[in-house]
């Protein structure tokens, strides 16, 4: 099967074009609106067309013309619309995995540049320290002597500088800048990534990090994402994690709110999550591995109940089977006699 090729750009562009041509024609169709012959200076009479017969089959025309046209401007308009939001669908998808590509693109500049800095502030420490010992010569003589901890035919690591919080990638039609804030520890505290094109698409994603130490000493970070999408409408997606280690995720949009409560299982890769929609559905998943992150997964939702086997580590699974969902007793119509 062929790659599916789209050019969201492209599409943008036809959309704005269609409006522009219905913004274009609009005057003369509303001119023409309810008249039963227009002239360029308005409604005419018989008199103005000097011929009787003429002036009917004109009327005639307009008449008929009249629904039509407006018809048609309901069309484009609706087929511009369409094709924009196929387009912005598409570019918002591209977008956010631009934007995630960069802001791990950031996240490892910042990592190498944090080992840069415990480099040089380890030879900012050792360069003027010597190391003092003692010892006998060969005539049987005390001697005392230095070793420099840092050896002074080694170069020294140059320095770090700032942090390099700031990239900005080439895009299909345009750019993503992704700019970061990073805490005295290396950490990243919030990201921008913003992709923008040349025909004036526009998505933005701003995360802000809260982070945390685990019991076992290692950190680890919650966080708050706002997406603004191309056509103007906000998202917002948080994590939040427990004690427990279970955390939850919330997806806010202007349809309402969706939450998924995931709960490790302890000792091994498997989970079990639950996702309340907005919708009122509710979708249940439960993965079951061993210590090698082999075993099963299964969802159980208002499609039905799928399984799956693969591996938990690698988020890798097969269909094995699948269920329908019982039928809905409301869907019966009573038999009456």
């Amino acid at each position: 099967m062929a790659d599916l090729v789209l050019d969201y750009g492209l599409l943008h562009d036809l959309a704005g074009s269609m409006r522009t041509l219905r913004a274009n024609i609009q005057t003369d169709v509303d001119a023409v609106s309810g008249r039963a012959v227009v002239g360029s200076a308005g409604a005419v009479g018989s008199d103005v067309v000097g011929n009787s017969t003429l002036y009917g089959a004109l009327s005639g025309f307009y008449a008929v013309c009249h629904s039509p046209f407006h018809d048609s401007m309901d069309k484009l308009n609706k087929l511009a619309d369409t094709l924009d939001s196929v387009a912005k669908a598409f570019f918002d998808t591209d977008a956010d995995f631009a934007g995630k590509v960069n802001a791990e693109r950031v996240q490892a500049n910042v990592a190498q540049w944090q080992s840069n800095v415990d480099a040089y502030q380890r030879y900012q420490r050792l360069k003027d320290k010597n190391v003092t010992y003692q010892y006998y010569d060969q005539n049987g003589h005390l001697e005392t002597a230095t070793i420099p901890l840092w050896d002074p035919q080694s170069p020294p690591p140059p320095d770090p500088g700032a942090a390099p919080t700031a990239l900005t990638a080439d895009v299909p039609g345009g750019t993503t800048s992704t700019n970061a804030q990073v805490n005295g520890d290396g950490q990243i505290t919030s990201e921008t990534s913003t992709t923008t094109t040349t025909n004036g698409l526009t998505y933005t994603e701003t995360t802000t990090y809260t982070w945390h130490t685990d019991a076992q000493g290692h950190p680890y970070a919650d966080y708050s994402t706002s997406i603004t999408h191309s056509d103007g409408t906000t998202e917002t997606i948080s994590k939040q994690t427990h004690p427990d280690n279970s955390y939850v995720m919330t997806d806010t949009t202007s349809s309402g709110t969706s939450t998924t409560t995931v709960t490790p299982k302890a000792g091994t890769p498997g989970y079990a999550s639950v996702t309340n929609s907005y919708d009122g559905t509710t979708t249940t998943v439960d993965v079951t591995a061993g210590a090698d992150g082999t075993g099963t997964k299964t969802v159980d939702g208002p499609n039905g109940t799928d399984v799956y086997s693969g591996n938990a580590n690698t988020d890798q699974w097969t269909l094995t089977s699948h269920t329908d969902p019982p039928p809905d007793p409301s869907d019966y119509v009573p038999i009456t006699y």
